[in-house]
């Protein structure tokens, strides 16, 4: 069902798949403070990834963050760039030699797009329509993609170096986009009201924001999603994602990472819970990470750059707000931490993060 966005805050009768009952629901449009969730045992990315878990006994109260650590780049002002990037160098390859059986199910999608003999949306390439299949037919692949989206990425350097899903991540993101464009250039802002199942159960306050965190495949048909026994279903209007019915030869919309969602409406039934999610926008972390050595979080001044280049190591003292250096020569001095760099507090937490990142190379070597 296609909707047309609307940010006027109005009443709308809305059934209940669960109980094919009918009640008001009210859609606000003014955003409700962050709230607290209640998760079982672990945030909601991986819940949704492991879904095939048994309910647990007991829920554990967390405070949902929005899915802080996923890799969620848009690539906006860089798209053509990233995609020439990914042609020149040898990503594609390392990622399918990275895998088991990735190389297989790349070549199969392939075909099968072949064999459809379909014309492809303007500026879309063969490429965008493959990792759709990949995604949206193989589901060892989509797992094995949200796990590393949700956890191997925590950092710019455990994307360059952990994160193996690098081709298919681009893809997917500008296909999404790209078929946004085509949707919007011919009717306008368009949401859309998809459904998504997860077996397990999840409980929110009405008002709470939460964003998935990775690429989310929903169904368009309801009737799909109301067969199910002791879990949650989610009824989503997502205004950011994009039908793929076209390649993957289903009623399905592609849910983006970056998109956020606000919780409008929560119900409790004996079968499931069912929580109702409006989009509010979208937030991302990272932009156009493929391209870049360091994180744009951490770029310290030249003056800090070039002192760096006659110490061994820096110490920093979070109490005090002190220096501690230590010399080639091997004498060790405390200075103020502005006195000797005149350094900020930005350019501090930068130099934290490069020796962390340091650090996670020397562990990476040892494993090695």
């Amino acid at each position: 069902m296609k909707l047309q966005e609307q940010r006027s805050t109005s009443n709308t009768n809305k059934c209940c798949p669960l109980t094919n009952r009918c009640r008001k629901v009210l859609l606000p449009t003014t955003a409700a403070p962050v709230m607290g969730l209640w998760l079982l045992q672990a945030q909601l990315p991986l819940l949704l990834l492991f879904s095939g878990l048994q309910r647990p006994t007991a829920a554990v109260k967390v405070n949902f963050n929005l899915a802080p650590d996923s890799f969620d780049d848009q690539y906006q002002g860089c798209s053509q760039q990233v995609m020439e990037e990914l042609r020149q160098g040898d990503y594609f390859t390392k990622e399918l030699e990275a895998r088991r059986n990735y190389s297989r199910v790349w070549h199969n999608c392939h075909l099968i797009w072949l064999n459809q003999d379909k014309a492809l949306p303007e500026n879309m390439t063969i490429t965008h329509a493959v990792a759709i299949l990949v995604y949206t037919l193989n589901k060892n692949i989509r797992s094995d993609f949200t796990k590393a989206m949700v956890s191997a990425a925590r950092s710019p350097w455990q994307y360059k170096h952990s994160f193996h899903f690098k081709y298919l991540h681009y893809y997917l993101t500008s296909a999404i986009q790209l078929l946004r464009k085509k949707s919007v250039m011919k009717k306008g802002s368009l949401c859309y009201e998809v459904h998504y199942e997860a077996d397990f159960y999840l409980e929110a306050y009405t008002g709470a924001t939460i964003r998935f965190g990775h690429f989310l495949s929903s169904s368009l048909l309801r009737k799909e999603a109301q067969n199910f026994g002791n879990q949650t279903l989610f009824t989503i209007f997502t205004c950011l994602g994009a039908p793929v019915e076209d390649f993957s030869l289903k009623k399905e919309v592609l849910v983006p990472p970056y998109e956020v969602f606000k919780v409008v409406n929560m119900s409790y039934h004996p079968r499931g819970n069912w929580l109702q999610l409006r989009s509010t926008g979208n937030l991302s972390t990272y932009n156009c990470q493929l391209l870049k050595a360091f994180s744009i979080k951490c770029i310290p001044a030249p003056v800090v750059i070039a002192t760096l280049s006659f110490l061994i190591s820096v110490i920093f003292s979070s109490k005090s707000g002190d220096i501690q250096i230590k010399m080639r020569g091997g004498r060790d001095k405390r200075v103020k931490s502005r006195t000797l760099f005149n350094i900020t507090f930005k350019e501090k937490k930068c130099l934290r993060e490069m020796a962390d990142r340091r650090e996670e190379r020397r562990k990476l070597e040892l494993r090695e």
